[in-house]
């Protein structure tokens, strides 16, 4: 999943009011949870309506499937990704082998399956960072990529050494700013310096752009509550227009430029990163022939720093589960699944597809990404100004699952997944998800017996997403809810959704 903006209200007091939700703990192997969600039925029984937090009473109609979802299936495929990457330098990220050989597993997984397969291409600008990188206090504390920092995915490269400038940071000197992700909080800020601000609510492209406009030679975002070797690379969505030195860094980081910012002392950063292009593929399949198109998508690669299993290995092997059980069912309508290249960079493989002149046919998309969070909390699409219809999949979906003892909840995901360009294009959108950094609170532990004060997917982006860090009986409940949701959808059958 692409880390998105986070509200406000989720961040916690004092230093955390500035962190986004990309907060990890500490990396390790970790085992599924002993709080998984429990096995539903493929037809929860017909009862009262059931009401869905902020929405009108659902009535949750009932559909037979013919069967139902396994862990083990899901499992199945979980390790044949994990095969993948250890073949491949321990990631499947798009532009790489091991992304090529994740394409040809599940296209051949669907088409055993009666599925007609399509691989169509589409140009991804890629991205690596080379070793090396630093960043350095002149006469002080020198942090190194990996542990302290990384570039941000399409940062340009660089060797920049210049003054720092705070914009967000309240107790600096400079006390500019809230947060820099609008172009007012940049109005005071030093053309020359090199620019440090917290993460703000916004997309860290949108600070990028404000820091370029106000004379920045570098900008360094420093997350407070990552500590050593839990820094990420937020991507910065395409190459284009980016053309100073961009880092991700830890809170130790941050607090060190804070202590020299406005008091002459340079830093020295040094970045070498390569961004080029490369010819990637989605994987598009369909089943049956008549009346409405309905989608279902999930991610097919990983990050560039793990294997990605949970993110998203999980929603991937929902995917290709509901195909079976749907080509099995004799589902009416027709059905497509998706499996998306890209998504870690910045929804490209989605964007190719839904720009591209694809979508006149389609009556909806459910998107699954990370559904196996260990410590997760059921979360269904909730997406504020989202076309008509979302909210029907969403009353169908959080009925469905509290109806199947699961005890889900509305979540606004935002610009966060494959989902977005959909709703753009006003088609009617769904999905699950069980959580990334988000760390779980009082009341969704007491509902779910999850952990609180944790977070709901401890090695998010990291190699430590593996196997072991997804909850495969989680997957196969949630994909069970989606398969029941697309198959009323392809009939007509699902009230308020067409």
């Amino acid at each position: 999943m692409t880390p998105r903006p986070i509200r406000p209200g989720r961040l916690r007091a004092g230093a955390m009011l500035l962190a986004l939700v990309w907060t990890l703990a500490a990396c390790g192997s970790v085992a599924p949870s002993a709080t998984s969600a429990p096995s539903a039925p493929s037809t929860p029984a017909a009862s009262a309506p059931v009401a869905s937090d902020g929405a009108t009473p659902f009535p949750l109609p009932s559909i037979d499937l013919g069967g139902e979802i396994a862990p083990e299936a899901v499992t199945r495929h979980l390790e044949a990704l994990a095969r993948i990457a250890s073949d491949n330098g321990g990631i499947r990220t798009s532009g790489t082998p091991g992304y090529e050989a994740s394409v040809e597993y599940v296209a051949g997984e669907l088409r055993a399956i009666g599925w007609v397969v399509e691989t169509p291409e589409f140009r991804l600008p890629t991205f690596r960072e080379l070793p090396g990188a630093t960043l350095q206090v002149v006469g002080g504390p020198t942090f190194t990529a990996g542990d302290d920092l990384h570039a941000m995915i399409y940062s340009a490269d660089g060797e920049v050494t210049a003054e720092v400038a705070t914009v967000g940071f309240e107790d600096s000197a400079g006390g500019r700013g809230d947060q820099g992700c609008d172009a007012d909080d940049w109005d005071e800020f030093p053309a020359g310096s090199i620019a440090l601000t917290p993460p703000g609510p916004c997309l860290r492209r949108d600070t990028v752009e404000h820091a370029q406009e106000a004379g920045a030679v570098g900008l360094v975002v420093a997350n407070p509550a990552w500590e050593a070797g839990e820094a990420l690379r937020p991507t910065l969505l395409f190459p284009d227009g980016i053309g100073i030195p961009v880092i991700s860094a830890i809170g130790e980081v941050g607090e060190a430029l804070e202590d020299v910012a406005d008091d002459g002392t340079e830093v020295r950063i040094s970045v070498d990163t390569e961004i080029g292009t490369a010819t990637v593929r989605n994987v598009v399949a369909q089943h049956g022939g008549d009346g409405p198109v309905v989608m279902l998508g999930a991610h097919l690669d990983s990050v560039l720093d793990g294997p990605g299993l949970n993110d998203n290995g999980s929603g991937v092997a929902a995917v290709l589960e509901i195909a079976h059980l749907l080509a099995d069912a004799g589902h009416p309508g027709t059905i497509r699944v998706a499996l998306w290249a890209g998504e870690e960079f910045g929804l490209h493989g989605s964007r190719a597809y839904a720009t591209g002149g694809n979508l006149g046919d389609v009556a909806a998309y459910l998107n699954l990404d990370m559904l196996g969070s260990v410590n997760g909390v059921p979360m269904v699409y909730r997406n504020s100004g989202s076309p008509q219809g979302s909210q029907a999949i969403s009353d169908f979906l959080i009925a469905w699952l509290r109806q199947a003892g699961v005890p889900a909840e509305p979540e606004d995901l935002g610009t966060g997944s494959d989902h977005y360009f959909f709703a753009e294009a006003g088609i009617p959108i769904g999905g699950i998800f069980s959580g990334a950094t988000e760390e779980v609170s009082e009341e969704q532990a007491a509902a779910t017996g999850g952990s609180q004060g944790d977070p709901m997917d401890p090695c998010y982006h990291r190699s430590c997403d593996t196997v072991g860090n997804v909850d495969a009986e989680r997957v196969a409940v949630y994909a069970q809810a989606a398969a029941a949701a697309a198959a009323l959808l392809a009939g007509g059958e699902l009230p308020g959704a067409q």
